[in-house]
């Protein structure tokens, strides 16, 4: 899908559109996710609505979610309503936010438990997700971030102990961050997605890195981040990274560290 991606971002909308139209919406929607965001765009919305609808609800909602801040008011209303229940309730929350922060870009299907759920609940929602993934993340009251819990550590946990026993800290993204500043956190240097938070820590979803560099790549392209960065950006991106620092040091004292490395 990445290599076809950036073929046919060299190509008209048109022509995309025309190609997208005569193939099922399973084999468009990965391709139509790899590529820059304004690029699929133009050629799905393209398409008459009830195609443009089967590839969206193919994809997965931020992919989604990015095509539809294209599509104009009416348009996108149309299209919200006619995606799957799941995708369009998901669609909606990634676009109340702006479009250059984190919370836009984070994929709300991470596995996310109670701190009561048992280790082999956890392995049993990772395999009805499908898919690769890091961690399951621990949640306590009102779906706020309590902690993960790597793969590693519930394939080698007794299956019925509970994740409050398990869980380790792990350091999140605010939301409304900009994603400029997020690419600096040095939450990556430990893990290939961080949790994203709102206000009061409740988890939205996660941010991967692939998803980051596709979007500052997507806005690099489109001449967004041309020239310069100017002092307000510069003092902004500063202050999140400091927010950001300070809610990691939070959630390492309010959680024990878990003994072991992971893997």
């Amino acid at each position: 899908p990445v290599d076809a991606a950036r073929e046919l971002e060299r190509l008209p909308a048109g022509d995309v559109a025309a190609l997208f139209g005569h193939a099922p919406a399973r084999l468009v929607a990965p391709v139509a996710e790899a590529m820059l965001t304004h690029a699929a765009a133009a050629a799905v919305l393209a398409l008459p609505e009830e195609q443009s609808a089967l590839i969206l609800g193919a994809m997965r909602a931020p992919g989604a979610a990015g095509v539809l801040r294209h599509a104009a008011g009416e348009e996108r209303r149309a299209l919200l309503a006619a995606l799957p229940t799941a995708t369009a309730l998901a669609c909606r929350a990634l676009l109340r936010y702006p479009e250059d922060a984190v919370g836009a870009l984070v994929d709300s299907s991470a596995v996310a438990l109670p701190e009561s759920a048992r280790a082999d609940e956890a392995l049993a929602a990772l395999r009805q997700r499908g898919g690769a993934a890091e961690d399951v993340y621990v949640v306590a009251d009102a779906q706020r971030l309590a902690g993960a819990v790597s793969v590693a550590t519930l394939l080698g946990a007794d299956p019925a102990v509970r994740l409050a026993a398990l869980k380790r800290p792990v350091p999140s993204l605010p939301a409304l961050m900009p994603c400029a500043a997020a690419a600096s956190s040095p939450g990556w240097d430990e893990a290939g997605a961080l949790p994203v938070v709102e206000h009061g820590g409740r988890l939205v979803g996660v941010l991967t890195a692939p998803a980051l560099r596709r979007a500052l790549a997507t806005r690099e392209r489109a001449g967004a981040a041309a020239g310069e960065p100017s002092l307000a950006g510069v003092l902004g991106q500063g202050y999140w990274l400091a927010v950001s620092a300070l809610s990691e040091a939070a959630v390492a004292t309010l959680l024990p560290r878990q003994g072991g490395r992971r893997a």
